[in-house]
């Protein structure tokens, strides 16, 4: 063991002369330098603020102005139990009386809405009265005003409205000032009136300030519900309309579609003391989104309902202007086109719409026609709004003789939904495959000449059919080739082809339809027969 021990000393030795060495001889070499990338360590100096502004003071913003002395008094109604006691709830008949929540006296402004209850959104309609007048210049089922439509239970957080509790828990803080008194009611929409149970329980706060004097520029809050159902053919729907000098604060639109697929090709017009003033780009770009609409909610926008597209589906969307509001002098009117995706022209569809229109204004609006109906509610209608060509047999409605077709046996005719510019929503649809006919029987009340005016839907792959009338030939040949447009809409609405001098006996006819040739372009060889007239000569 000594040997050893005396081996690691002699080791240690030699290392440390040879370190010693190395020292002496690092001390006549330059220092390296680093590399142009490696600054080495950086010294900061101290920071230290500009030099302020000899007006410098107080800073602006939110948070500051929270701190400043707040220049009003603050108070709460609410459903409180009088007595004492857990109850803290007032009791809404069924029967449509209105209850008052809260009389406050001026100069003041409520500040915060609180309320929850066991039901849907439009279970119960808010109003609000300015300054005693005896119509309100607030008036909308429950859960619109808190901006969720359809009587749909949903959260939505929003800087003015935030709904929790799975859509049953409504606040907003919209300003609401007034001069000498706020009256705030609440009754049992129109389509809950008589239903049991007879009363319902709601819950609510309704904070309010009190000030010394009133408020100069006073400008009072509205918002109106209306209802369209169906929408107009040829006429876009109306969502806000005021008179008066103000600005306009955005709008809670619903929507129940009538047809297949996408709603929302519609535009946004408003018009703003009577010259339109914003043109849109389509129904989801007004509402902040865009290709189409997606559950969401935000500050400023969103969705708060959505359900899958097709017949009877359901929407609610918002959008306000709070960073930009949109001044009136003496009128304001926000529109909307409805246009459904499958048909090329505006104003088409027959969806339901809603609205809840939310503005200032310098004065009381005037009377409005009190809300005493509400068309969502009854029994819904997916055919409501229909239209047919006047005096038309629909070819839905003809009677199929014989058919034949070069695709085989198992291609028949087919009765086809292509809503909104069919007549009758429906039409006839047959494929001949390059080769095949289709027989239909026509009724008709006279005997002799007729005007024929047949209605053929269009489209990329539609062919050329040869008409023939109880086994003579007719007209010329009908040619139901359309290029569409881009946007993969497949259908065009149907063209009028008038035949003339048709020989037609009383009683059923023979139609027979034979599709052999199609335009260059065609994509195929079918034949839509939306429906026919006939005019006896």
């Amino acid at each position: 063991m000594a040997g050893h021990h005396r081996i690691w000393r002699t080791a240690f030795l030699i290392l440390l002369s040879a370190a010693i060495a190395g020292a002496g001889r690092g001390q006549d070499k330059k220092p390296v330098s680093r590399p142009p990338h490696d600054p080495g360590p950086v010294q900061y100096p101290v920071p230290q603020p500009a030099t302020p502004p000899e007006s410098g003071g107080p800073a602006d913003g939110l948070m500051v102005a929270l701190s400043r002395t707040q220049a009003y008094s603050a108070s709460r109604v609410s459903s409180y139990e009088r007595k004492g006691g857990p109850r803290d709830n007032v009791w809404v008949p069924a029967t449509g009386a209105e209850i008052t929540l809260a009389e406050i006296p001026g100069p003041g402004a409520i500040a915060h809405i609180w309320t929850t209850f066991r039901g849907t959104g439009r279970d119960l309609i808010l109003r609000i009265y300015w300054e005693g007048s005896a119509h309100p210049s607030v008036e909308a089922p429950i859960g619109d005003f808190y901006g969720v439509a359809m009587g749909v239970d949903a959260p939505m957080m929003s800087l003015p409205i935030q709904v929790s509790s799975e859509g049953r828990a409504r606040n907003c803080w919209w300003y609401m000032p007034f001069g000498k008194s706020a009256k705030v009611t609440v009754a049992a929409a129109p389509g809950r009136i008589g239903q049991k149970p007879e009363t319902i329980s709601l819950y609510y706060y309704i904070d309010y300030q009190k000030y010394a004097r009133v408020p100069k520029d006073l400008n009072y809050f509205h918002a109106r519900f209306r209802e369209t159902d169906p929408a107009e053919r040829g006429e876009p729907v109306t969502l806000v309309e005021a008179e008066g000098s103000g600005h306009f604060l955005g709008v809670v639109m619903g929507n129940r579609t009538r047809t297949p697929g996408w709603f929302g090709e519609g535009d946004d017009i408003i018009t703003v003391d009577g010259t339109v003033s914003f043109l849109g780009t389509g129904t989801e770009d007004y509402f902040s989104d865009a290709w189409g609409f997606r559950l969401f909610t935000s500050l400023y926008y969103g969705v708060p309902v959505l359900e899958a597209r097709g017949i009877g589906s359901r929407l609610s969307a918002y959008h306000f202007h709070l960073m930009d509001p949109i001044p009136f002098r003496k009128s304001f009117k926000f529109e909307i086109e409805h246009w459904p995706w499958v048909s090329p022209r505006p104003n088409t569809g027959r969806d339901y719409f809603s609205s809840v229109g939310f503005w200032y204004q310098s004065t009381v609006h005037k009377a409005w026609p009190r809300l005493d109906r509400l068309i969502s509610s009854e029994p819904w209608d997916p055919a409501k709004g229909r239209w047919f060509v006047a005096g038309a047999l629909e070819g839905e409605d003809l009677g199929i003789l014989a058919y034949r077709s070069k695709l085989g046996p198992n291609v028949r005719p087919e009765i086809l939904l292509e809503m909104p510019n069919l007549s009758g929503d429906r039409m006839l649809d047959f494929d001949s495959g390059g080769e095949g006919e289709v027989t239909l029987l026509v009724p008709s009340e006279r005997e002799g000449k007729h005007t024929v005016k047949l209605y053929l839907a269009r489209g990329p792959d539609r062919g050329i059919a040869v008409l023939s009338v109880n086994g003579a030939p007719v007209g010329s040949p009908l040619d139901g080739f359309l290029k569409t447009d881009d946007l993969t809409r497949p259908l065009w609405p149907p063209a009028e082809y008038v035949v003339p001098d048709v020989v037609l006996k009383k009683g059923l006819n023979e139609f027979r339809f034979t599709v052999k040739e199609k335009n260059p372009k065609a994509e195929g060889f079918k034949l839509s027969l939306d429906c026919l007239v006939l005019e006896p000569k």
